[in-house]
């Protein structure tokens, strides 16, 4: 069983591929970005890049808008197609996976689920963030985020 609860966070600035996607297009049209900003960061030595994160910024029906993009100081300057964006601060329902990504689904499910259980709202943002890569998927670590209306 996911556990979830509330948490408050701070705006975090990301640097990011702006996209739209269908949720079967998800992963494959969102890692290649998630890599041309990796590249970027690392070519472009980019200080105090922080974690990878996936944010889906609208979902109406089958269709989001997506930011895939990693943490970075606020400092940080756009350049050749990637956009600042930023997490927005509030309170949000959070769950923590330590698992296969294809797992993700279902936690965000889960999310739903207990919202409307707890009569809470969502305002619509949710977020990915991506702990360090392990070939071990039991030692993968994936925080999820839904901002609370």
């Amino acid at each position: 069983m996911t556990e979830i609860s509330i948490v408050t966070v701070e705006e975090k600035p990301l640097l990011a591929a702006r996209t739209s996607a269908t949720f079967t297009e998800v992963p494959a049209k969102l890692l290649p970005l998630m890599e041309r900003v990796g590249a970027f960061v690392r070519e472009h030595g980019v200080e105090g890049a922080g974690q990878d994160v996936w944010f889906y910024r609208e979902v109406s029906g089958d269709r989001m808008e997506v930011d895939v993009g990693v943490q970075v100081p606020a400092s940080t300057q756009a350049a050749e197609g990637l956009v600042r964006s930023a997490t927005p601060a509030g309170r949000c329902a959070h769950a923590v996976l330590h698992g296969d990504y294809s797992e993700i689904p279902g936690v965000h499910q889960a999310i739903h689920q207990w919202c409307a259980e707890q009569n809470l709202v969502l305002a619509g943002p949710c977020w990915e963030l991506y702990g360090d890569w392990h070939d071990d998927p039991a030692k993968r670590r994936t925080d999820m985020y839904h901002l609370l209306a």
